[in-house]
């Protein structure tokens, strides 16, 4: 496996130190990742008419502007030396709650979550266009819910609170607006829409309590507890392109490292996990590669010679084309009181282009020109 690279130098377009493929260990280690995890196990039928890759080339994120207190939601293009296109805008409250936001498979619409402090800590739900049109979702919805979408664009899980330790995952029709609730969990952690099967027929849901980290399945008929990720912690999900496999992040508290990364083949309940001998950090499938991609200073990705200014790679989505990847480097804080930098680039095997490095800024996802 190639592993999408970074260059240092100047921008936009910076011939840099490649990324390189950590070391993953002996081959034989390699080779048993490989057979446990490439393997097609789906048996949710086929996906819904595919949008033609090469119409998605363009990025979605989220920027704050302090001075007028809104995130900005901004697309440009991944093309070198394009610019960005206000979209919409998001104030935020005093709390410093950022925007966050997922865009549609189909890439022609972003649900955005905010918290403007109307609905006190509640987050509100809106969908844009690229047309810059904002359609506001009814309904008080959780800020740090994960938003997993149908292959088709045309349902949204999101979460919400019920009745006290109880977490209701909702799914939203985005042509109507219209809210259901799907399923309900209660005495959990945390709760995490994951995505759907190909066919639309399930959604997978990620669920930490008492118990662990288990896989759930939402159907029409209920839900069904469908494997163990971990009995503890995990973080830091996604769900393979073709709706088969899941790699996470598992945190191990009595390790070497404590965040380890891990493959679940949802037909057989099979957990892999990944050599390597640091921490590991974001998870991420590139189209057509049986293997995920990792970060932190013990993924795939990784610049080849250590610097303090780039300490951690952390991949956040490809193009659909699996060309393109958005990646946040995420620098070492100097001195006791600093908070380690974050900034995000477009990268490609072999160089990278500034996104943004305005702090707390967030990664949407991947859309097509704007209109």
């Amino acid at each position: 496996m190639l592993a999408p690279g970074i260059r240092r130098g100047v921008l936009p377009w910076r011939p840099l130190t490649p990324f390189v493929l950590a070391i993953l260990g002996v081959a034989v280690a390699i080779a048993a990742w490989a057979v446990s995890s490439s393997s097609p196990v789906s048996t949710d039928g086929v996906a819904a008419p595919a949008i033609p890759a090469e119409l998605i080339r363009s990025v979605a994120y989220l920027e704050p502007d302090p001075g007028a207190r809104v995130d900005r939601l901004l697309v440009r293009s991944a093309a070198p030396g394009s610019a960005p296109q206000e979209l919409a805008v998001f104030p935020y409250t005093f709390t410093g709650l950022h925007a966050r936001a997922s865009a549609a498979p189909t890439g022609d619409r972003i649900a955005v979550l905010s918290v403007d402090g109307r609905r006190g800590s509640a987050a509100s739900l809106s969908l844009v266009g690229l047309d810059g049109m904002v359609r506001p979702v009814d309904g008080n919805f959780e800020y740090l819910s994960p938003l997993a979408w149908t292959a088709d664009g045309a349902r949204l899980a999101v979460l919400a609170s019920g009745e006290p330790g109880v977490l209701r995952v909702l799914e939203v029709d985005t042509a109507t607006l219209a809210v259901a609730e799907r399923a309900s969990f209660t005495a959990a952690f945390q709760v995490a829409p994951l995505g759907y099967s190909l066919d639309g027929g399930r959604l997978f849901v990620v669920v930490i309590d008492q118990s662990g980290s288990n896989l759930w399945a939402v159907r029409d008929t209920g839900v069904e507890r469908v494997a163990e990720l971990s009995p503890g912690r995990t973080r830091d999900w996604a769900l393979s392109p073709d709706g088969s496999r899941v790699a996470f992040i598992d945190i191990l508290s009595a390790s070497s490292r404590t965040y380890v990364g891990k493959t679940l083949v949802i037909a057989t309940g099979a957990v892999t996990t990944l050599q390597s001998g640091r921490n590991q950090v974001g998870a991420t499938w590139q189209p057509g590669n049986p293997l995920p991609v990792f970060g932190g200073p013990g993924g795939s990705l990784k610049l080849e010679d250590p610097s303090p200014d780039a300490a951690w790679v952390v991949p956040h989505g490809y193009a659909p084309l699996g060309d393109y990847l958005v990646v946040s480097t995420v620098s070492a804080a100097a001195g006791s009181e600093a908070r380690p930098a974050a900034t995000l680039w477009i990268a490609t095997p072999d160089a990278r282009e500034l996104l943004t490095d305005v702090p707390a800024a967030s990664f949407a996802g991947w859309v097509r020109e704007a209109e």
